[in-house]
């Protein structure tokens, strides 16, 4: 008896917010001609795309100091660094000076996006999506930063003390680059795997219990992927099985604790 009224007072209270998002609706919902929306959104673009131009080539002239320091943080020994091609080392600054300026203007653009949805919003909406966007970001930041400090030195001490016992160790600019970016995006994903099972739960996709119960399968999918979808011969694949069991096994507990809160 005293679970049906306790679920009778959770339905009541989801009706009483759905009724105050429909009072106070969105700030803008009235009909806009579709000529302002597209001149609004092209103000927006030129917004964010005017300081990433300006970036880029305010970067480019200092990616040369940029990318040695990059790389040779990499490294415990000073390794030198090849091209094999004319335009590799050029194509390489250009990328980084794109990222750079990318990374700079990324808040800048969920901002212009924000602020160009706002008008049809609900309140609800509008929080969800800052609540989502802001912590999100800090968790790719907090992934980029383990993988370039911890991930890729370890990676890359091991092969080149292997490898040196066999060859003389050649390291291609265009390669390294191109590792770094890959492990940084992918362990800036996986930093998001707590937030998104909070999310789940919070928005009642699954459950605690039901993560919790299909938690071998979860591995087996994980492990399965690392060495047969995303195999690599560095190891990086494998290091990114373990970290996204880790950050599983995090969420499982956050979304406890998130059972327990609400109990």
């Amino acid at each position: 008896m005293g679970m049906n009224k306790e679920v009778i007072k959770a339905k009541e209270k989801m009706r009483r917010n759905d009724e105050n998002d429909i009072k106070s609706g969105p700030i803008g919902d009235e009909e806009i001609p579709l000529m302002e929306h597209l001149t609004e959104l092209r103000r927006r673009l030129i917004v964010v795309l005017i300081p990433f131009g300006i970036l880029i080539l305010v970067v480019f002239p200092f990616s040369n100091i940029s990318l040695r320091f990059l790389f040779t943080n990499l490294f415990y020994e000073d390794m030198p660094i090849f091209v094999y091609s004319p335009m590799e080392w050029i194509s390489v600054r250009l990328l980084f000076s794109f990222l750079c300026a990318l990374s700079v203007t990324i808040p800048l653009l969920l901002y212009e996006i924000f602020a160009f949805m706002r008008p049809g919003l609900y309140p609800s909406e509008r929080k969800f999506f800052l609540m989502v966007v802001i912590p999100s970001l800090c968790l790719y930041g907090v992934g980029a930063f383990f993988a370039y400090f911890f991930v890729l030195p370890l990676v890359f001490s091991y092969l080149i003390a292997y490898s040196g016992e066999i060859a003389k160790v050649a390291l291609s600019a265009k390669r390294i680059f191109s590792t770094i970016l890959y492990t940084a995006v992918g362990f800036g994903l996986i930093f998001q795997i707590p937030l998104i099972m909070t999310l789940a739960v919070k928005m009642k996709l699954v459950t605690y219990s039901w993560l919790k119960e299909k938690r071998l399968i979860i591995y087996g999918l994980i492990i399965g992927i690392a060495f047969f979808v995303i195999a690599d011969p560095t190891g990086i694949s494998m290091l990114m099985a373990g970290v996204s069991i880790a950050m599983f096994e995090l969420g499982l507990l956050i979304t406890k604790y998130i059972g327990h809160w609400h109990r």
